[in-house]
């Protein structure tokens, strides 16, 4: 179950940037109710064991993106570090809340993200040019960074869902460069949150065997065992892939996981 749930990470990292915490943390959740395993913080366990598991991911698919020119060095560092600051700072407050209320917060955002790009109109053409020059605005990649480690806190994303979509209508960077940029950035978020989480580890926590503070590393080893490949394959995809395709197959998936986590 844990290797087909790095198989769909992995191509989905790649071809989209998300780091593949959209499908790990609710997999995990699954996968835990499944074989029995309970905590009053198995939600949170399931967070930080995805962040862990980002951190290979993200690795794999920024390195591919770079290799074909879609990642933007300087906008990924200030994201990735600002979005360190936040995940540090908020994951101490997902930690005092209960698993459902981070589960509810986690579908909402997820479902306002994916009907905005769902139902938006047909993009600005400049967006189409992969090869043209952006100019960052080191303050707006500050604030995405920002928001986006506040999401991973609470979420368990490495936060491209917000990364990816900011990049493209605020700073009209083409879909496929935020992609790269996106996945870049991520590892500095997965990091950091990793970190936190450990550091933020409560006392009561029900032990994992060689687990890694609330990381349980059992279950993240198969996921990034077939994540790593994958991520490479779905950069393919990626490639391969119309950008405004690209969009539309994105906010559909994170629809159909938003709405299943709010009902199910």
């Amino acid at each position: 179950m844990l290797l087909g749930v790095g198989v769909a990470a992995g191509v989905l990292s790649g071809m989209f940037g998300v780091g593949g915490g959209i499908i790990i943390v609710p997999s995990l959740i699954a996968v835990y109710a499944y074989t029995g395993f309970d905590s009053p913080y198995l939600v949170h366990i399931a967070i930080a064991t995805s962040l862990f598991t980002i951190i290979f991911t993200s690795l794999s698919s920024s390195h591919k993106h770079f290799g074909h020119g879609n990642v933007e060095w300087k906008a990924a560092l200030i994201i990735g570090l600002s979005s360190a600051i936040t995940v540090y700072l908020f994951s101490k407050i997902a930690i005092l809340m209960p698993g459902d209320t981070l589960k509810k917060i986690f579908s909402i955002i997820l479902a306002i993200v994916a009907v905005k790009m769902l139902f938006d109109k047909k993009i600005d053409p400049a967006l189409k040019d992969d090869s043209r020059t952006e100019v960052y605005s080191k303050w707006i990649c500050f604030g995405i960074g920002i928001l986006s480690g506040a999401i991973a806190a609470f979420s368990g994303l490495g936060g491209g869902v917000f990364v990816i979509p900011l990049m493209h209508y605020l700073m009209k960077v083409p879909f496929k460069k935020a992609v790269g940029t996106s996945s870049a950035a991520i590892l500095i978020t997965a990091i950091a949150g990793v970190f936190s989480y450990y550091l933020n580890t409560p006392a009561g926590l029900i032990s994992i065997p060689y687990s890694f503070g609330m990381v349980d590393t059992i279950s993240a080893l198969p996921v990034i065992a077939a994540s790593i490949p994958l991520a490479r394959l779905g950069v393919y995809i990626n490639r391969r892939t119309h950008h405004y395709l690209l969009t539309k197959m994105f906010a559909l998936f994170i629809l159909i996981v938003s709405v299943k986590l709010i009902f199910f």
